[in-house]
């Protein structure tokens, strides 16, 4: 019988602290990780961040749309990167927190305009050059022509019941503050949405956006209580449980967290893949390993790829947890594929070293 194996070893301190802060790096959206080895080097305390966007359609001579501007989120923190030229270049100073540095996060930079999707580059905050060339980002009208209804598809059930009585003007006041919040005006999104909750009380995705709004624009305790009563106007909504857990986790709370994300999870099962692998990673940290186990063979169903690596690597170490040795060697070999300059490479090597001992030929 093999002796206990040391979970919180095998997790680096950089896991913990992305934990407590729960960065956005985990979306659905594709896109290239571009820039620097985190380990290499000292680290810049400003990163000087440049590229330009153009469509994807080459037969599109229109010009580029005049609401166009360039979104940023590191580790959560989400800035606004300023418009672009005429001719799509773009040019602005990141200056990263020192969570992010720490946990040596990736940030990601997109291309945000009402009615078109964007292309995703993504680089290491911790450039020890700092300077980042993201190249070319790509936009592309959506289907609908509406950018939010878009991603509402994408992600599952995120519409309240609510909503098919909010008044009209309520309703615009809404769209407007997606809009905003898609921009990142955070302070003009969180007035909208105020103003559409003025109106009609009972709109319980303006208090979730306006709650979304409040946690970019710092004001955790206020964005909790809107979150709160988002869920209290449509407790079957899985955005305000989801939303709940995440600023749980940020605030160190991981028990809260847990019970928000797995309540979010059970109203949802496939909303996200940032849901299902945050409830996966805080489960692990509080060895709930077949929670932690389940959640993390959801957020591989969104892809097993470069974008999904860390899923392999909380669900090969739940596995191990478990003794499921065979299957956890699989998970944690492919982790290592994906992300061959892992931080913590060597830590996994050496628990497969160990394991390959226990098991021969497993």
């Amino acid at each position: 019988m093999r002796a206990p194996m040391n979970i919180y070893g095998l997790l680096p301190v950089a896991a913990l602290l992305f934990v407590t802060a729960l960065a956005r790096e985990a979306s659905a959206q594709e896109g290239p990780i571009l820039g620097v080895d985190p380990a290499a080097g000292p680290v810049s305390p400003t990163i000087v961040v440049s590229g330009s966007v153009e469509k994807a359609d080459t037969n599109d001579d229109t010009p580029l749309p005049s609401d166009l501007r360039i979104a940023v989120d590191c580790h959560g923190d989400r800035s606004d990167g300023g418009g672009t030229s005429l001719s799509g270049g773009f040019r602005f100073t990141l200056t990263p927190s020192a969570m992010a540095l720490a946990a040596a996060s990736i940030c990601s930079v997109e291309a945000k305009a009402f009615g078109y999707d964007s292309s995703v580059a993504r680089f290491p905050v911790r450039s020890s050059s700092g300077i980042v060339n993201i190249g070319t980002l790509t936009i592309q009208r959506n289907a609908s022509g509406n950018a939010q209804e878009q991603n509402k598809e994408r992600t599952g059930r995120t519409v309240s019941a609510t909503s098919l009585k909010a008044p009209q003007n309520a309703v615009k006041l809404f769209d407007q503050g997606s809009h905003s919040l898609q921009q990142g005006k955070f302070a003009a999104a969180a007035k909208d949405f105020e103003g559409a909750i003025k109106i009609y009380p009972e709109y319980a995705e303006s208090w979730l956006g306006l709650g979304s709004a409040r946690v970019s624009l710092g004001t955790l305790g206020t964005a909790r209580d809107a979150f709160l009563r988002a869920a209290e106007l449509d407790p079957q909504m899985a955005g305000p449980p989801a939303e709940l857990g995440l600023l749980a986790a940020r605030q160190n709370d991981l028990v809260s967290a847990a019970r928000y994300l797995d309540e979010s999870l059970r109203l949802d099962p496939g909303s996200s893949y940032q849901t299902c692998y945050s409830d996966a990673l805080i489960n692990l940290f509080l060895k709930r390993y077949d929670v932690a186990e389940r959640s993390a063979r959801a957020a591989l169903g969104f892809g097993d790829n470069a974008e999904h690596a860390r899923a392999d690597y909380v669900l090969g170490i739940a596995l191990l947890a478990k003794g499921a040795n065979a299957e956890a060697k699989q998970h944690l070999v492919r982790y290592l594929e994906l992300a061959p300059k892992a931080p913590e490479r060597d830590q996994v090597e050496k628990e497969l070293a160990r394991v390959e001992q226990l098991d021969p030929g497993k």
